[in-house]
């Protein structure tokens, strides 16, 4: 179990702030709820207190529904019909449903607490002649608020379009209408070019920080969504301190016993530990429940299976997918594979290895500690081949390419071996259907299919039949229709609860079709 030092106690106790929960054992997450900034910022702790407080929503976010919404909305999860997951499977949701409103509530708050410390900057400075901080201290801070503020923004914009931007902490109370897409991926642009500025790198700064490399993978990564390419080029030469791992640590990227290792780029941070059963089950931000249902939702209760469609991609020698799904009773699982599927606990195959407590431990549990990894390595050698074919340079998209595929163990692109199971890699196309496969077996379960399906244009065409057994099956009649329309389904309703209550958004404001 994840233990945080005395140092950091005995900070908290110092700061009296209402809520301690842990990011992981060197960065605890704190609540400022009460903080009034008059008193606050006179030392170091207090400096650190507020910016672990901005983590503390990303917990709230992937208890549950960080993963379940982008996920149940892929081609790759098939809903065992739980309340939490079928209706955005099914593509059945409203702005009534109450997993919305707190994903919506969640990434606000985040953002409240990131305001609170760059809102400070300037108390903060003035502090720091006559305190036990520096000026870099302060630039450290502000460079994790606002890294951490963009990844608020971009959950945000991802899922809803346009939200309302509240970045002045002076005016954040107010009421505020829904800024365009446009200006919140603006917003998020100027964030992270500034967190790269601010942020130390890998290694110099405590283990579960944002770092340097991360917020350029990020800021890279929002480029590339945007279709600027040159821009994303830049950003993600100055990706360093990370690797692939080799073949024989891969599940490292997936389990307890791996966290940060030297493909993770970012991670969001559990330890296991429960507070009473409300606070498990109904995680608010306030409280001390350390949990993440994912592994007992993928691999115990089976709520979200790996879908026929993502297993009949993998190609049949590919090592990944034993790592990533648990198929049968030809499957062992935990250290060393000495356990054979299905586990205790366990409903039986195919669920998702993916993440879950069976690669350290027998048994799944809904107190999981496993950390969830917002962005690998692996993530950034495929956008740099995706940003690389786009600017028409083929030849360095491959090369990307076959980092991945060198790292499986697994036959290039470019050879006659590749050419003969459909992947040349001629043409820009066949690049990018290379790509597009890679990315599928690769990071699958990993929250990016929806919404690359959704950027590349490609989510009509993927996600309107069921990714079931008979997703492919020559007879259409025996195809399951899905109820998806991309006019509708890109994005998911604003919150009826507020539309209620800001003045500025009213029902005309809702996204269309809900």
């Amino acid at each position: 179990m994840k233990k945080v030092s005395n140092y950091i106690l005995k900070c908290a106790a110092i700061c009296s702030l209402v809520l301690f929960v842990t990011c992981d054992e060197d960065v605890p997450v704190e609540n400022t709820n009460a903080l009034n900034p008059e008193i606050f910022f006179e030392s170091l702790s207090q400096v650190e207190a507020a910016v672990n407080a901005s983590y503390n929503q990303f917990q709230t976010i992937y208890q549950r529904v960080g993963y379940v919404f982008p996920d149940a909305m892929s081609d790759e999860v098939v809903s065992s019909g739980d309340p939490n997951f079928a209706p955005y499977n099914r593509f059945e949701f409203n702005a009534t449903l109450d997993n919305i409103a707190l994903y919506w509530t969640a990434c606000f708050n985040g953002i409240g607490a990131c305001n609170f410390v760059i809102g400070n900057e300037e108390r903060m400075r003035a502090n720091s002649a006559t305190s036990n901080f520096s000026n870099e201290d302060v630039d450290n801070a502000l460079g994790q608020a606002y890294f951490l503020r963009a990844l608020y923004y971009y959950h945000l914009v991802k899922r809803f379009g346009g939200v309302p931007l509240k970045v002045d902490l002076t005016t954040a109370l107010d009421d505020k209408p829904r800024a365009s897409e446009d200006q919140v991926y603006n917003q998020i642009i100027s964030d992270l070019q500034l967190s790269t500025q601010l942020t130390l790198p890998k290694g110099i700064t405590e283990v579960g920080r944002v770092t340097k490399e991360a917020a350029y993978g990020l800021l890279g990564k929002i480029y590339l969504h945007r279709e600027l390419y040159s821009e994303a080029q830049q950003a993600f030469s100055n990706v360093i301190n990370h690797n692939l791992l080799p073949l024989d640590q891969y599940r490292d990227n997936f389990s307890e016993s791996g966290e940060h290792n030297d493909e993770s780029m970012f991670e969001v941070g559990y330890n296991g530990e429960v507070g009473t059963e409300t606070e498990r089950w109904a995680q608010t931000g306030i409280g001390t429940s350390e949990v993440t249902f994912h592994s007992q939702d993928y691999t115990g209760w089976a709520n979200a299976r790996p879908s026929s469609k993502i297993i009949e991609e993998f190609e049949d020698d590919d090592p990944r997918l034993d790592i990533a799904i648990l198929i049968g009773s030809n499957n062992s699982y935990g250290p060393g594979d000495a356990f054979q599927f299905p586990c205790p606990g366990c409903v039986g195959g195919p669920v998702w290895y993916k993440f879950s407590q069976l690669y350290d431990e027998q048994n799944v549990s809904e107190n999981s500690s496993v950390n969830v990894r917002i962005l690998r390595y692996a993530d950034i050698v495929l956008m740099q081949a995706e940003v690389e074919m786009n600017l028409g340079n083929n030849t360095a998209a491959v090369d990307f390419l076959n980092q991945i595929r060198d790292r499986a163990e697994m036959p290039r692109y470019g050879t006659a071996t590749m050419d003969a199971r459909g992947f040349p890699v001629n043409t820009s196309d066949q690049i990018f259907k290379a790509i597009v496969h890679e990315r599928f077996v690769e990071l699958c379960g990993e929250q990016v299919r929806f919404d690359d399906l959704v950027r590349w244009n490609l989510d009509d065409q993927e996600l309107s039949i069921f990714p079931d057994a008979n997703f492919n099956n020559p007879d259409p009649s025996l195809q399951v229709i899905r109820n998806y329309d991309p006019s509708v389904h890109r994005v998911m309703p604003i919150p009826q609860n507020e539309i209620d209550s800001n003045t500025q958004i009213g029902s005309g404001d809702q996204n269309p079709g809900y």
